[in-house]
């Protein structure tokens, strides 16, 4: 079954980061950016409050799934690196520009892939889309103003965005 992606606002809130080594590091430095705070700790995990979500980071490590089980039970969503059958969550690869972020996964079927399709998608994206971002944020907020039927709104918005940029 396909992931709904969801962006989630974790601005305030902490991440749980589990294990040591290259894939812990990773994946608190894919985090950092989007919460407030990465929180490390070896295995077995400590925290003195629950998480908003939690990556156990040693692919080998033989409690990984009793420890999915106990965060799944606090309803915390819990990614567990190479076990796609664990995750609640995964890791998409990304493409963030200012406040426009693409995300492609596979589900965790095919990291690679998704990888391959960044590339692609990232080279065909114009080089300026954080200021046609700002642009339809201007363009929305104008014409909210003086259209309020949504459907008119966005096909008023969609118009003047293809006749500024494409």
């Amino acid at each position: 079954m396909p992931l709904f992606p969801a962006c989630i606002d974790l601005s305030r809130a902490n991440v749980l980061v589990v294990g040591e080594g290259h894939e812990a590091d990773v994946k608190a430095e894919r985090m950092a950016p989007f919460c407030e705070k990465v929180l490390r700790c070896p295995y077995p995990p400590v925290y003195a409050e629950p998480p908003a979500m939690v990556i156990l980071a040693e692919k080998e490590h033989l409690d990984n799934e009793r420890w999915a089980a106990h965060f799944r039970a606090l309803h915390i969503p819990v990614n567990v690196a190479d076990r796609p059958e664990l995750c609640d969550f995964v890791f998409p690869s990304l493409i963030v520009r200012g406040d426009a972020t693409i995300a492609i996964a596979t589900a965790g079927k095919a990291p690679a892939l998704s990888m391959l399709l960044r590339r692609r998608i990232e080279d065909a994206l114009p080089d300026d889309l954080e200021t046609i971002l700002d642009t339809a944020a201007a363009i929305t907020a104008e014409l909210r103003q003086t259209i309020p039927d949504p459907h008119e709104r966005g096909r008023a918005i969609r118009q003047r965005l293809r006749e500024l940029f494409f």
